[in-house]
């Protein structure tokens, strides 16, 4: 069974859920927009041999929220990982991440390759990329955004099933059963009935996106052996430079498996525990 456990940032407390065993091998496991750490639940005790520090990102899960003068830029988790890994005392480890958390595992391996020994990204990898020409009304648009979003604290549904529902239609959609695995961690009940427990601003826009050439310089920086595993039907296999990723890391297997956004956490676990496992080399 997992146990909780938090870091304390400076400013803020991140919470996670850790598997294994404190002499297995250190990996940390970041989740995707709006999910939280329950995103490996079903993953992570097909791992062995390993000790396994699932993290709720900041302003996800039962983490806390960044300040209202601070923004959600993924380089801020970069500096939260770097964080939680010299509290771990871990001079290296192994990281997964799924969506939004392999682009901010990719930034970190990039920024310190020396901490990083493998790298296994989940449907993602890549920071979602702008144009350097848009940067102005993009950075008007974040601030917008922010002055807007920092007020709201979401939706409150009737009852848990429309809360569920929501989840279930959402900009990535999930099964019911993966909803509920999620709602673990971040649905909440309040006054009136319940609420996701995820801060607004992660909904806004990005104050600056890296170009296609930043993520190039990124990913070219990345020394670490690197396992992509991609989903048959992911939304994101029609942009662009997701199709050059394979050629972009300098090291890097991509192994591709049937199902959507989530499958890791819909029924595909076997079959993405044991393409990591062979990955990491610590199979059965």
């Amino acid at each position: 069974m997992p146990i909780e456990r938090e870091f304390r940032l400076p400013g803020f407390t991140l919470a996670a859920r850790v598997w294994g065993e404190p002499d297995g091998r250190p990996v940390i496991a970041l989740h995707g927009w709006l999910d939280n750490a329950g995103s490996f639940d079903l993953l992570a005790p097909l791992l062995p041999r390993c000790e396994i520090v699932a993290l709720d990102l900041a302003g996800h899960g039962r983490s806390g929220q960044r300040s209202v003068d601070a923004s959600y830029n993924l380089w801020q988790d970069v500096g939260d990982l770097l964080e939680v890994m010299d509290d771990l005392d871990w001079r290296h480890c192994t990281l997964i991440g799924h969506s939004r958390g392999a682009a901010i595992s990719m930034l970190f391996a990039a920024t310190f390759p020396e901490r990083v020994d493998r790298l296994v990204l989940i449907e993602g990898g890549l920071p979602l990329t702008g144009e350097a020409d848009d940067a102005p009304e993009n950075l008007a648009r974040a601030l917008r955004d922010q002055r807007s979003l920092r007020a709201r604290s979401g939706r409150v549904f009737a009852d848990r099933r429309q809360a569920i529902a929501e989840r279930v239609q959402g900009f990535t959609r999930v099964t019911e059963a993966a909803a509920e695995v999620l709602a673990r961690r971040s649905l909440r009940e309040v006054p009136g009935g319940f609420q996701w427990q995820a801060d607004q601003r992660l909904k806004g826009a990005s104050e600056l996106k890296f170009t296609a050439e930043h993520v190039r310089a990124f990913v070219r920086r990345v020394s670490a052996p690197v396992l992509l595993v991609f989903a048959a039907d992911s939304p994101f296999s029609g942009r662009p430079l997701y199709r050059e990723t394979v050629e972009l890391f300098p090291r890097a297997e991509l192994v591709e498996l049937p199902g959507g956004h989530h499958f890791h956490l819909e029924g595909a676990e076997r079959e993405v525990a044991d393409r990591v496992s062979e990955f990491l080399g610590i199979a059965q």
